[in-house]
């Protein structure tokens, strides 16, 4: 009875660790794919602004457009921020990965 369950050992470690791999990669490539929230970004992104000084104001659109800067593609949130800098109001508009969250495009609007 011993050397049936010696052998049997393996070969049910060997079925678990690939089925668990499997749903894992599965799994993976469901979620990999989705979206990050576009309050959850400009969240993150209000954060980052506020180590350098108030947050005045924010917004962001809650849906993605393509964005394309030579071969690389992405979908993209479009949002805007303001801060103070030097006692006056500065706006910022920006562009955000919807996969990531990361920054792909920030510029500072001109004053008048």
């Amino acid at each position: 009875m011993n050397d049936s369950n010696s052998t049997l050992k393996p070969l049910v470690v060997s079925a678990t660790l690939g089925a668990s791999g499997l749903a894992g990669f599965l799994i993976g490539k469901l979620l990999g794919n989705r979206k990050m929230s576009a309050n959850k970004i400009l969240r993150r992104i209000r954060r980052d602004f506020r180590t350098e000084g108030p947050v005045a104001g924010s917004w962001i659109e809650h849906f993605t457009k393509p964005y394309q800067h030579f071969a690389f593609k992405a979908d993209v949130y479009r949002g805007g921020i303001s801060r103070i800098e030097d006692g006056q109001v500065v706006n910022y508009n920006f562009l955000a990965d919807a996969h990531t969250g990361t920054l792909l495009q920030l510029d500072r609007e001109d004053q008048h």
